[in-house]
């Protein structure tokens, strides 16, 4: 289970919502208080998607993240930033991950020895 937490926060008019990484491996949610109600709801569940799409790591630009975030489809390489080891939420993240990686690489992951 992946702990975060929510925080309110006049943020400018123009940042409606940021999720920060913390070094426990939780997550810190800002949302701008000056937002609607509605609105807070739809930037928490952007927020949320880019969670448990698990782009904090991704080395992807932020133009695909933030598409992915809205739903659509990136097909993109999942390799780690140089010099960093990807972290899974969990085994089904994990299993996800080697799968999206076969597909792209034209493997079958059921064959290959892990």
């Amino acid at each position: 289970m992946i702990d975060y937490y929510l925080r309110l926060l006049e943020l400018p008019r123009r940042v409606e919502g940021v999720s920060v990484l913390n070094d426990d491996g939780s997550f810190d949610i800002y949302i701008n208080s000056l937002l609607p109600p509605r609105r807070r709801l739809e930037v928490l569940e952007h927020e949320l998607a880019h969670i448990r799409q698990e782009h904090f790591y991704l080395d992807m630009p932020i133009s695909l993240i933030e598409r992915q975030a809205e739903g659509e489809h990136v097909n993109v390489v999942l390799h780690p930033p140089e010099g960093l080891i990807p972290c899974f939420s969990s085994e089904a993240a994990l299993e996800r991950w080697l799968r999206n990686l076969c597909a792209q690489q034209h493997l079958d992951l059921e064959t290959l020895y892990l």
